[in-house]
C-alpha cells in the first residue's frame, strides 16, 4: 500500500511508470512491424523480379519469333539463283524436286548463323503434307559437315500442315507459330511456318524451328534465373526446362487450378500468377505467365528462384533486431528516468517557492536557471515587468523584419484596407508603376490601368488562365487574398502581381512556329497524295503490283500525316485565340450529305458498313457549320481507325432545346483504365500507340472544345469489348424562340 500511495502522490513517479509501459509496448511493436517487413519486403521484391523476368523472357521468345518470320519471307520467295543453279523455291516445290530445292535452301541455311534468326532446324513440305527436305543443325559441326538430313516422312499429322495446304487464315493471317514436338528424339521447338504459293497456287509450306532447350539455357543466363521452363498452353504440361528434376520434368506441372487463370493473363494487367514449387529437395518461388505469340496464347511460361531469398534476410536481421530491441528498450528506459528528474526538480522548487510567497515571504524568488518551459514560468514568476518589456521590444523587431521582407519581394504587393484604399506598395510595384521615389501612388487598387489579356492569353495545358491582365506594357498574373485578424475579421487585401511578359511572349512563339511548321509540311504532303493518287490510276502508265502497294502505301501515310498536321493547326488556332465560332441555324443532314461521300470510301475500304440514322423532323442546331463538320470527321475518323469489323452508326434524336447525336461502332472498345484520359491532349491508349494509322492524341481533344466552344458537351456514352458510343449535345432552334418563329414563318 505505501508503494501505490508514493506512486500516486509523487509526480515523478506518474510520468515513469506510464512512460516505462509505453516504452516497452512500442519496442516489441516496433520489433514485430520490423520483422515483418523484412519478410514482406524481401518477399515482394522476389515476386517483382520474378514477374518481370518472366516478362521479358516472354518479350525475347517473341522477338525471336518475329525474326525467324522476317527470314522465312524471305525463303518463301526466294527467286532464281544462278550462281548456285538454284530455280525459285515455289518452282522446286511446285515441282516436288528434291535436289533443287536442297541447292535453293542451301544458302540460306548457310548464312541464318550471320544474322539474328536461330535456325536450328528447316523443314520444306510439298502440297501432300510430305517432307522434301528436314535439315537439323547440329551442336557441334565439323568441317564437313554442318547439319544432319532427316528422312522423308508425312507431316500431316501436325495440326498446323493442314490448315497451311488448305490456305486457312487467322486474325493474324496465313501464318502460324508455337511449340513443336516432332516425336524424333529431337528437342522442342519454337515454331514458324508460312505457305509457299506459286502463281495462285499454295504448292507446300516451310517450317523454321528454334531448339527451345538451347534458347532458354542462353535466357536463362541473361535473366540470372535458377529454372526457365515452357508448358503446354492446354493442360499446363512441362514442355522444356534448363532445369531436370530427379523426378522427372512432370514435378514442375502446374497445378491445374491455376492453368485457367494463368492464360486468362492480358498484356495490359502486366503481372504474374506465382506459386511455390519443391524441385529437387529445394522451395522454388515460380512465376507463371501466358506466351503470345501472333496474337494467340500458344505456352505457359515460368521463371523462379530459390525461396532463400525470403528466407535469408528473416535469418540474417533476426539476431541483430533482438540484440537492437533491448539496447534501445534499456538506453529509452535510462533517458526517460534522466528526464523525469530533470523536469520534477525545478517543478519542486517552483512548488516550495510558491508555498513560500503564498505564506507572506514576498521576497522569496525561484532558483530555477533553466531554458526549457520551467525555467520561462520560473522567469516569469520573477519579474513580470521585465519580461513585458522584452516582449514589447521582440514585436516592434518581428514588425520591421516584416516590413523589410514585403519590400524584398521581387513581385509587385499592394495592400488595401477594407474600403478599398490603397496602404502599402513595395518597391517592385512602384518599378512597375513608374512611379519616383516619393512620388504618389494611385488611391485605389480600381485606379491601377489593368486590362484583361483576353482570349490570346498563355496557356496552360488545357485551361486558360483568367487572372492575366495588360499593365503598360507588361503582362500580369494578379493573386487575391484577403487580410484577417486571429479572430477572423478582415482587415483589408492583399494583391499579388507576378511578371508574366517572358512566359507570354514564349508561349505565343510556340503557338506561331507549330502553325507555321504544319502548315509548311502540309504543302509537300499534299503533293504526295495527289501524286500518288494519279500513280494509282495508271495516268502515268500501268503499275506492278508491287509498285502499287508501295505507292498505296505511300498514300495512306500521306493521308494519315496530313490529318494529324490538320489537327496539330486547329490546335494552334485555338490556343492563339484565331478560331472564332460563328452560330447560326444549321440542318444535321445537309452537313452529313456534304462529307459523307469520302467517309463512306474509308469505311468500305476497311469493308464497314455506315448507318445514317436522322429523323425527318429533327430541328436545325445553333452551331458553327464548319467546327461541327470537324467534330464528326474526328469522331467517325476515330470509329474507322479501331473498328476492324461491323459496322459505325450515326444517330441523333431532339432533346426540347438541344439535339443528341450518337455515333457508335463495333470496335474493339476501350481501356477502362484510359476513359479518363480520353478527351486529353497528346493521350493515346497501347491500341492507338500500336496501330498502323495511329494518331497523336489530338482528335477527341479538338472535338471537346469545339463542342464546348459552341455551348455543347461531349462524353463517351458506353464502351465493351463489342464496339464504343460517342454522345454530344448541341442547342437547337427550340433553345431560341426567336429562331423558331423565324423559322417556321419560312417555312409558311
Amino acid at each position: 500500500m505505501r508503494l501505490i500511495h508514493a506512486l500516486r502522490s509523487h509526480l515523478q513517479y506518474k510520468i515513469i511508470v506510464p512512460y516505462l509501459l509505453l516504452t516497452l509496448l512500442v519496442a516489441l511493436g516496433g520489433s514485430g512491424v520490423a520483422f515483418l517487413l523484412i519478410a514482406g519486403t524481401a518477399q515482394e521484391r522476389l515476386n517483382n523480379q520474378l514477374a518481370q523476368v518472366a516478362r521479358d523472357t516472354g518479350d525475347q521468345l517473341v522477338k525471336q519469333e518475329g525474326d525467324n518470320l522476317v527470314f522465312l519471307r524471305e525463303l518463301a520467295f526466294a527467286q532464281t539463283n544462278p550462281s548456285a543453279d538454284a530455280p525459285a523455291v515455289a518452282d522446286a516445290l511446285a515441282n516436288d524436286d528434291t535436289a533443287a530445292l536442297e541447292r535453293a535452301l542451301d544458302p540460306y541455311f548457310r548464312i541464318s548463323s550471320q544474322r539474328s534468326v536461330r535456325l536450328d532446324r528447316l523443314i520444306a513440305f510439298s502440297s501432300t503434307g510430305r517432307s522434301l527436305v528436314d535439315w537439323e543443325r547440329l551442336n557441334e559441326p565439323s568441317d564437313t559437315l554442318d547439319r544432319f538430313a532427316h528422312p522423308t516422312r508425312s507431316l500431316q499429322g501436325l495440326w498446323f500442315v493442314p490448315r497451311i495446304l488448305a490456305g486457312q487464315t487467322d486474325d493474324q493471317g496465313d501464318k502460324y507459330a508455337g511449340l513443336l514436338d516432332l516425336g524424333d528424339k529431337s528437342p522442342g521447338y519454337l515454331f514458324t511456318v508460312a505457305p509457299v504459293v506459286h502463281g495462285n497456287k499454295i504448292v507446300g509450306g516451310l517450317i523454321i524451328a528454334t531448339r527451345l532447350d538451347s534458347l532458354l539455357q542462353e535466357l536463362s543466363a541473361q535473366s540470372q534465373a535458377a529454372i526457365l521452363a515452357l508448358y503446354r498452353a492446354e493442360d499446363g504440361a512441362a514442355f522444356v526446362s534448363t532445369t531436370k528434376p530427379a523426378n522427372g520434368l512432370a514435378a514442375l506441372n502446374i497445378r491445374p487450378d491455376l492453368v485457367a487463370s494463368i492464360r486468362d493473363l492480358t498484356i495490359a494487367q502486366k503481372r504474374s500468377v506465382f506459386d511455390v514449387v519443391s524441385v529437387n529437395q529445394r522451395d522454388y518461388q515460380f512465376a507463371y505467365a501466358p506466351l503470345r505469340i501472333r496474337g494467340a496464347v500458344v505456352g505457359l511460361i515460368s521463371v523462379a528462384l530459390a525461396r532463400d531469398y525470403v528466407t535469408g534476410p528473416w535469418a540474417a536481421a533476426r539476431l541483430p533486431l533482438a540484440a537492437l530491441t533491448v539496447a534501445l528498450m534499456l538506453a529509452i528506459i535510462g533517458l526517460g528516468l534522466f528526464v523525469a528528474r530533470q523536469i520534477t526538480r525545478p517543478l519542486e522548487d517552483l512548488v516550495s517557492t510558491a508555498e513560500a510567497v503564498t505564506s507572506g515571504d514576498l521576497e522569496r524568488r525561484s532558483s530555477v536557471v533553466a531554458s526549457d518551459e520551467v525555467g520561462i514560468l520560473a522567469r516569469s514568476f520573477n519579474d513580470m515587468t521585465a519580461h513585458l518589456l522584452d516582449l514589447y521590444r521582440v514585436v516592434r523587431s518581428e514588425a520591421s523584419q516584416r516590413a523589410a521582407i514585403v519590400e524584398s519581394i521581387t513581385d509587385g504587393v499592394v495592400v488595401c484596407d477594407p474600403a478599398g484604399e490603397i496602404v502599402l506598395i513595395n518597391r517592385a510595384m512602384r518599378a512597375v508603376l513608374a512611379l519616383a521615389d516619393g512620388q504618389a501612388g494611385p488611391r485605389c487598387f480600381e485606379d491601377i490601368p489593368l486590362k484583361p489579356l483576353g482570349q490570346a492569353a498563355l496557356t496552360f495545358g488545357e485551361t486558360r488562365p483568367a487572372d492575366l491582365y495588360q499593365l503598360h506594357d507588361r503582362v500580369v498574373r494578379v493573386a487575391f487574398a484577403p487580410v484577417l485578424s486571429g479572430e477572423g475579421e478582415r482587415l483589408g487585401d492583399v494583391y499579388v502581381l507576378q511578371d508574366f511578359t517572358g512566359a507570354v511572349a514564349v508561349d505565343r512563339a510556340k503557338t506561331n512556329f507549330i502553325s507555321t511548321i504544319s502548315h509548311e509540311l502540309r504543302t509537300p504532303l499534299t503533293v504526295l497524295g495527289g501524286s500518288s493518287e494519279l500513280l494509282l490510276r495508271n495516268m502515268v502508265g500501268p503499275l506492278t503490283e508491287e509498285q502499287r502497294l508501295l505507292i498505296e502505301s505511300m498514300r495512306k501515310h500521306a493521308q494519315t500525316m496530313t490529318s494529324l498536321l490538320n489537327n496539330v493547326i486547329t490546335i494552334a488556332n485555338l490556343e492563339s485565340g484565331t478560331l472564332t465560332v460563328d452560330l447560326e441555324p444549321v440542318g444535321l443532314p445537309q452537313v452529313l450529305e456534304g462529307m459523307l461521300w469520302p467517309v463512306r470510301g474509308a469505311m468500305a475500304a476497311k469493308g464497314l458498313d455506315l448507318i445514317v440514322a436522322i429523323p425527318e423532323d429533327l430541328p436545325e442546331l445553333l452551331a458553327d457549320e464548319q467546327q461541327l463538320r470537324m467534330v464528326l470527321q474526328q469522331l467517325l475518323d476515330n470509329a474507322r481507325r479501331y473498328t476492324d469489323a461491323g459496322s459505325v452508326a450515326i444517330k441523333a434524336s431532339n432533346g426540347g432545346p438541344v439535339v443528341r447525336v450518337d455515333i457508335s461502332d463495333t470496335g474493339r472498345g476501350i481501356s477502362h483504365d484510359f476513359c479518363e484520359h480520353l478527351f486529353t491532349r497528346f493521350a493515346r491508349g497501347a491500341e492507338g500507340i500500336n496501330s498502323a494509322e495511329r494518331g497523336i492524341g489530338l482528335g477527341l481533344a479538338i472535338a471537346r472544345e469545339l463542342i464546348e466552344r459552341q455551348g455543347g458537351k461531349i462524353w463517351l456514352e458506353h464502351t465493351s469489348n463489342q464496339g464504343s458510343t460517342f454522345s454530344f449535345i448541341l442547342p437547337c432552334i427550340l433553345a431560341d424562340p426567336r429562331l423558331k418563329d423565324s423559322n417556321l414563318a419560312t417555312a409558311a
